[in-house]
């Protein structure tokens, strides 16, 4: 069964471009396309897609707004926000809405295929030049955080911290791996103790609660 995929933009030239660049892989289905939020949201109800791949900037609701509606109706879908590189301020807010990731527009004929198998998977996927943002958010915010962290917080080791710093920032368990100098099931033992301990399953509520907790941001 091919995967079903909605795509949502207000450029015409954009979206014939990215229903090219899915057509490379056999596996995937664009079922219909949307112009607006509101379009977006209808046509999710109705043909149940596995994946929504939308513009943040739309006219009427947005894609924010879109977004949160989509998620409300269907927390099983997956979202994928298009992003200009002058929009980095709304991914705090977009992935506490429930987004599963984002690609940058401009690199979307090089990213969107990787981008759509890592949400495919169950991760985030967050487009490399944001993700240095991100890393230089939180590097030398420890102390300043220990002071306001919340009482789930302080259940996390220092460690657990780090690795659920990469979780939300769309690193793989291999790339956390890479980075930490650690084996790949110590990261997923690692990932299960935090969820235990966090009371969280989804890595979308891993996600926000980094967020909450300052452990990841941007600079706005």
């Amino acid at each position: 069964m091919k995967v079903k995929i909605l795509l949502v933009d207000d450029h015409d030239a954009l979206l014939s471009g990215i229903k090219l660049w899915l057509s490379q892989v056999d596996e995937w289905e664009v079922v219909a396309e949307a112009s607006s939020g509101e379009e977006a949201i209808e046509l999710t109800r109705s043909l149940k897609p596995d994946l929504v791949l939308m513009d943040i900037s739309m006219p009427g609701i947005g894609g924010i707004g879109a977004l949160e509606k989509i998620k409300e109706d269907n927390p099983n879908v997956k979202v994928l926000m298009l992003t200009m590189h002058s929009e980095e301020e709304y991914l705090k807010r977009a992935l506490r809405k429930g987004a599963s990731g984002f690609v940058l527009k401009k690199a979307a004929h090089t990213e969107l295929i990787s981008a759509i198998n890592t949400v495919l998977s169950g991760e985030t996927y967050i487009y490399p030049s944001l993700t240095n943002l991100l890393i230089k958010g939180f590097v030398g915010k420890d102390e300043e955080d220990k002071e306001g962290q919340s009482s789930k917080r302080s259940l996390l080791s220092e460690r657990e911290e780090e690795v659920l710093k990469y979780i939300a920032l769309g690193f793989t368990y291999g790339e956390i791996a890479k980075q930490l100098f650690v084996s790949i099931k110590t990261v997923e033992a690692y990932k299960s103790r935090i969820s235990e301990k966090l009371k969280l399953k989804r890595r979308s509520e891993l996600v926000r609660f980094a967020i909450d907790e300052g452990l990841i941001s941007i600079n706005e």
